[in-house]
């Protein structure tokens, strides 16, 4: 039925046939390619160090957890009860920098048992006092919500940077997939730090960030299926962030390369060579090459291999990224 490739057989049954065999196995490795990325980044993402670490603090009674806005606010505007700050003290007691952590989600939700707990442990090992924001996603979204939300939770941690035990200067952001777009952004002038009226980041440290919005609509795959992945997930993001009507220059309000300017903090980005929603060829090849021409400091590793949500990359080539970022960060404000 499915190759009658035979002498007398029309064009048109040709073309269905091949037609068809395209469609199915594209769909098979499309489906091995996300199954292998759920394998391989519960293997590594650390989810299970990251709850060991929120219980401890929470058993010592050091664990806090905070709405960004008042009661007040809350009561004009239901949605702000949904950011929420959860407080990583270091085991030391020390003062020190803070890194404020942008889990991911694809602006639906906040992956903060992948990208938040397991980072925030990891930094508080190294001594670190660190913040992990939830801001605002899915239907709570709405015009740069997030962004709004990152602003309040710098301008909170610096009112209470004696009470967190915390420097208020050469604070890091640290984001993953869409809270890598976030860092990103606010690292910028427009609908970052500047518009907001908050201290500048020191560092920036991006994991397999969502950089380029126009990537699925610009450039056709082989595979339609991972096209069509692509677009809803960039779609879905732009419909809870802007609602069904986004203009064109919203959209490219969050390509993060465009925001970058010679005064644009330095960077570090990590990437997986085989990431099929954010593939590191069009997102963070395109914003390492943005940094490259504004000649800004930074470091770009690309893991062969491996796929989307990696967090800590435990056990696997992508394990010291968070080793060497802080190495880059702690230069970066010598």
């Amino acid at each position: 039925m499915l190759l009658r490739f035979l002498p007398g057989a029309d064009w048109g049954e040709i073309l269905y046939n091949f037609v068809f065999i395209y469609l199915f196995l594209t769909l098979v490795l499309t489906i091995g390619s996300v199954v292998r990325m759920y394998v391989i980044k519960h293997r590594c993402n650390g989810v299970s160090y990251g709850k060991k670490r929120l219980k401890q603090l929470a058993k010592e009674g050091r664990l806090k957890q905070i709405p960004i806005y008042s009661l007040e606010e809350i009561k004009q505007n239901r949605d702000l009860a949904e950011a929420r700050l959860s407080v990583f003290p270091n085991d030391t007691g020390k003062k020190t920098k803070y890194v404020l952590i942008l889990p991911g989600g694809g602006y639906a939700h906040c992956v903060t048992g992948e990208e938040g707990y397991p980072i925030a442990a990891k930094f508080n090992e190294m001594g670190y006092n660190v913040f992990i924001l939830e801001y605002r996603a899915g239907w709570h979204c709405s015009d740069y919500a997030p962004m709004e939300d990152v602003a309040r939770a710098i301008r909170h941690i610096e009112a209470n940077c004696e009470t967190y035990n915390v420097i208020p200067e050469n604070y890091a952001l640290c984001g993953f997939s869409a809270g890598g777009n976030l860092a990103g952004i606010y690292a910028g002038h427009e609908h970052g730090w500047e518009t907001y009226g908050t201290r500048k980041p020191a560092a920036v440290m991006l994991g397999y960030p969502w950089t380029n919005i126009w990537h699925w609509l610009d450039h056709p795959y082989w595979n339609i299926w991972k096209g069509l992945l692509g677009i809803w997930l960039s779609e879905r993001g732009f419909v809870y962030m802007f609602g069904f009507r986004c203009s064109k220059e919203k959209r490219e309000s969050l390509c993060v390369q465009n925001q970058v300017t010679p005064d644009y903090p330095p960077t570090y980005i990590f990437s997986g060579g085989r990431d099929v929603l954010v593939p590191a060829s069009h997102h963070a090849e395109v914003f390492e090459e943005a940094l490259r021409e504004q000649g800004v400091p930074h470091i770009y590793r690309r893991y062969f291999g491996l796929p989307h949500g990696i967090g800590l990359g435990l056990h696997t080539k992508a394990e010291k990224w968070m080793k060497e970022a802080t190495e880059f960060w702690e230069k970066a404000v010598e």
